[in-house]
Parts: structure tokens; sequence; C-alpha cells
């Protein structure tokens, strides 16, 4: 079964968009569901940039501080980091580099490269000419298949029913 790393924009445009906690409780549930199943887990410095907020999403993610989403970056995750990092830094301005290099990106990047699992992330691929760092760039870089919040519901048959 594969696996399935969350970007943090898939937490935050849940959230703000379709999958409001007030509106569909359920998204939340079976992301917990997933998490226990093994199917999902994202990034510990995703959650670092989730709790500086103070808002519902933030409390959300505190109480899942152990639950095994949030996982710690692993030594080959730490090794994918200094892959990506060199290879950002060499192919981008310094601004847009060292932007992309001090967020959870990178490591998102990394820990579904070691883990053998795929992005999720709204993210768009941008052209080759775009100055901007973006994970579905860098993911077929490194040879990291992504897709989205829907095509991950696709994929893992999600389903939310009254």
């Amino acid at each position: 079964m594969p696996r399935y790393c969350l970007d943090t924009n898939i937490f935050i445009q849940a959230q703000n968009g379709p999958y409001a906690m007030d509106i569909v409780p359920a998204f939340w549930d079976w992301l917990d569901q997933q998490v226990i199943a093994g199917s999902l887990f994202s990034s510990f410095m995703v959650h670092q940039e989730i709790i500086a907020g103070t808002d519902d999403l933030a409390i959300w993610a505190k109480a899942r501080n152990n639950t095994g989403l949030f996982e710690p970056p692993s030594a080959d995750a730490q090794r994918i980091f200094g892959a990506i990092s060199n290879y950002v830094l060499s192919n981008y301005t310094p601004a847009e580099a060292n932007f992309f290099l001090q967020g959870a990106d990178p490591w998102v990047i990394a820990q579904a490269q070691a883990e053998n699992a795929k992005v999720v992330t709204m993210e768009k691929l941008v052209g080759a000419n775009s100055k901007k760092v973006k994970i579905p760039n860098i993911c077929n870089e490194f040879g990291v298949d992504w897709l989205n919040t829907y095509q991950l519901l696709r994929e893992l048959q999600a389903r939310f029913t009254l």
C-alpha cells in the first residue's frame, strides 16, 4: 500500500475551504483513521508551521503531536534534504532558495522519498523559466510522485456520506 506525506497547505486549504472542521468533521476523522492505518503521515516541520498559528487548525495539530501523524526526519530524510538543498541553492536565486529551504516543503519531499511515499500538495507545477521553487518541480527532479488532496481522496477511496 502506498504511503502519502502531507504538505502544510493540505491542512490549511482544507480548513479554510471545503473541509472546514465545523462543516466536514468526517474529513478530519478520516485523516486520523488513515494515520492509524499507516497510509498518511507528515513532517514534524509541517507540525511546527501549523502550531505557530492560534486557530482551530493549530489546536487540532497540537492534539496530534505524538500520534504518528507528524514524523521527525529519519537519517535518510536528512541526507536527502541535503541533496535537495544543494540542488535548490544551485538552481534558484539565493532569496527564493532560502525562502524554500526555511520552510517545511523540502522536508516533506525528503521524508516522502525516504519512505517511498507520495507527496500530497495543493501546489501546482510551474514552468522551467519560473523563479519560484515549487514542491511539484522539486518532486519531479528527485523522482518523487506527487498529487493533490482530491487525487488522494480518490486513491484512498474516501467517502463522506450522510
